[in-house]
């Protein structure tokens, strides 16, 4: 099933050679060209929206930093897309095709998401590192079980769920502890719940389609079924990355007041009082 100058074989898996491209169907690299250029439109529009803010006051440029991150994001995704619209990054079992680019892309994209979510909410330096760490986990331990010829597919997948729970947990305590706090404002608070909420419900789609996939439900063998998975993957990914971003920057007006200082501006300053000097003839205490 590839073509070009030929494929090695790692684990009983079909791995592709420089110059080897899989043999897509017409549906699974027509939808993943669409998703490929939804991504490079968002990433224009984001960096259109980022040369245009005003970064000469305090706010701006911290509003600016999210524009970056979330246009980053998406270039990301647009690039591995334009590779597996070629049929690079697929590997091939007897029974199975294995899309693992997929992952290097989640690998990169998913902890640049969670940042973007950890600095509206103002979680701290210490439960940002622990979210990040876990959604790497989440997403390595994910690779192993999606490797069908490693023959610990499920046990892998109940690993890479428990990092998947971790990371929901300690992004939606943050989120909704800072949401919930008196002092934030209705506007943000919404603006916050929203992200989270979107985040939370469309990243679960991820291991029900792998769920689907893996049970065959939807039996990889099937042409029509292959393309289904190619499309449930890729639209989750638009509105993962994609919608987000367009919401979190239809309220970029927000993005100052949400946005943290960093860590070296929100250490209080201590102060100390100086001692006084006298003169050799003065008299008392002042």
């Amino acid at each position: 099933r590839a073509s070009g100058t030929g494929s090695r074989r790692l684990s009983g898996l079909a791995i592709d050679t420089a110059g080897a491209m899989f043999a897509l169907t017409t549906c699974e690299k027509a939808t993943s060209w669409v998703v490929f250029a939804i991504f490079v439109i968002s990433s224009l529009i984001f960096m259109f929206r980022n040369s245009a803010a005003d970064s000469s006051y305090e706010g701006g440029a911290k509003s600016q930093r999210y524009r970056l991150v979330t246009a980053s994001i998406t270039i990301i995704a647009a690039t591995f897309y334009f590779f597996m619209a070629q049929g690079y990054g697929v590997a091939t079992s007897v029974n199975h095709e294995f899309w693992w680019l997929r992952y290097l892309d989640w690998l990169i994209t998913t902890p640049l998401l969670l940042l973007d979510l950890a600095l509206i909410a103002g979680i701290d330096v210490w439960d940002t590192f622990a979210l990040l760490v876990a959604d790497v986990l989440m997403i390595t331990v994910g690779f192993v079980a999606g490797n069908p010829d490693y023959g610990h597919t499920w046990e892998c997948f109940a690993v890479s769920m428990a990092f998947f729970l971790l990371t929901l947990y300690i992004i939606g305590e943050g989120m909704l502890e800072h949401a919930d706090d008196p002092n934030t404002s209705e506007e943000k608070e919404r603006l916050m719940k929203t992200l989270l909420w979107l985040t939370v419900l469309i990243w679960c789609t991820y291991p029900l389609y792998f769920v689907l996939e893996y049970s065959n439900v939807l039996n990889n063998n099937s042409t029509n079924h292959r393309c289904t998975l190619v499309l449930l993957y890729g639209l989750s990914d638009v509105v993962a990355k994609s919608v987000f971003g367009f919401i979190l920057l239809m309220n970029d007006d927000l993005l100052h007041v949400a946005m943290p200082t960093g860590v070296v501006e929100q250490i209080p300053m201590v102060t100390y009082n100086q001692p006084t000097v006298y003169s050799s003839g003065a008299q008392g205490v002042q």
